[in-house]
């Protein structure tokens, strides 16, 4: 049970962190939609993510597991239909300029946005693991 409620706790503070940072990932802000989110996206992380992983493993071999994004994109785009508080939009960067290093104003489309949630998602994760841990 601890391990559960600890699992949930990251994940709310995941959700939490990344929808106040990333313009593609909005979830209303109320503490019973980022509980909810959170369980459910535990669950399918759990029960989910293992079966979509073996059903796309023959093009993740192919591949050498750098098809593997698009596992965590499937469950975000499952978490967005389960919770209907959470939302992944299409976003425009407004791009920056640092000394002379120039980034264009870019449009991620959808596609994009769901694959930069998950990987942004995925990270914030793996950093907030090695905080607890540490």
């Amino acid at each position: 049970m601890k391990t559960i409620l600890r699992a949930v706790f990251l994940n709310i503070t995941t959700l939490f962190i990344v929808s106040h940072f990333y313009q593609g990932l909005s979830i209303k802000s109320d503490i019973k939609t980022f509980v909810s989110a959170a369980v459910v996206w535990w669950l399918l992380n759990k029960i989910i993510k293992p079966i979509i992983k073996l059903l796309l493993l023959p093009i993740n071999l192919i591949t050498l597991g750098l098809f593997s994004w698009a596992v965590n994109a499937i469950t975000i785009f499952l978490l967005q239909m389960v919770i209907k508080d959470v939302a992944i939009t299409a976003y425009t960067f407004p791009g920056f300029v640092y000394q002379g290093f120039i980034v264009p104003t870019i449009l991620f489309n959808l596609l994009f946005s769901y694959i930069i949630t998950s990987f942004i998602l995925y990270i914030t994760h793996a950093i907030l693991v090695w905080i607890m841990k540490s």
